[in-house]
């Protein structure tokens, strides 16, 4: 019997959500997707050939109902704790969906709310908090810990036993190296080849990866603060 399922966001990672979904059903028929919660878009309008159901504060009144996050961004990623707080939802509402096609250790832990994206590889040891997304194609080495609300974009590379904090955006094609610490709330931009610790808070850019200046920092977080 297939389950009832409602994605959270109306955004491009909503491609992803359901590409994972249609897979597994393509080999078990286990989610019956019945639409999305969005704050942008009007209710009763559709969107990908399914119905916008209502605003995201209304996620707890869907009684029977489970949920899949698909809102997060280099832009909107430091939000996502507080929107996803805001659905009043409890963690077992957010089943975890890992697509057929990655390769996830049995000896790999995944949190609840995880999304795991055709291509993606995840070492044995390694654990991945709760809400985190795992893009098509990144890898997460051995022992890696990913923590909670933490975004891995695509074809990122973490390599084995690295501590990637909450709240976390790994960017493109991003590199870390091994046994590295990376700070709560860093954002690790496309590309960086990280070779050494950041500290919480970090916005990382370059091969090798470097902070941007105090000045750089304001103006990025200025523009980023506009788009969302």
């Amino acid at each position: 019997m297939s389950l009832p399922l409602v994605i959270l966001g109306t955004g491009g990672s909503v491609y992803d959500v359901l590409d994972i979904i249609e897979s597994i059903n393509a080999i078990a028929p286990s989610w019956e997707v019945i639409g999305f919660l969005d704050d942008a878009r009007p209710a009763g309008t559709w969107h990908l050939d399914l119905e916008i159901l209502g605003p995201l504060d209304e996620a707890d009144l869907m009684h029977g109902h489970t949920f899949v996050n698909a809102i997060g961004s280099d832009k909107t990623f430091r939000r996502l704790p507080r929107i996803l707080a805001s659905t009043g939802l409890t963690a077992d509402r957010y089943p975890t969906l890992v697509h057929p096609a990655a390769s996830v250790s049995s000896r790999a832990r995944l949190g609840q709310g995880v999304t795991v994206n055709y291509g993606v590889s995840v070492g044995g040891g390694a654990t991945i908090g709760n809400h985190v997304i795992l893009c098509p194609g990144c890898i997460v080495g051995h022992n890696t810990t990913i923590g909670d609300y933490s975004i891995v974009a695509p074809g990122a590379v973490i390599s084995g036993s690295v501590q990637v904090g909450r709240n976390c955006y790994i960017g493109a094609s991003a590199v870390l190296r091994q046994q590295l610490r990376i700070g709560d709330g860093s954002l690790i931009g496309m590309g960086a080849v990280v070779v050494r610790d950041f500290t919480a808070g970090s916005i990382v850019v370059g091969n090798p990866a470097r902070p941007l200046p105090h000045a750089d920092f304001l103006s990025f977080s200025a523009v980023s603060e506009a788009r969302r």
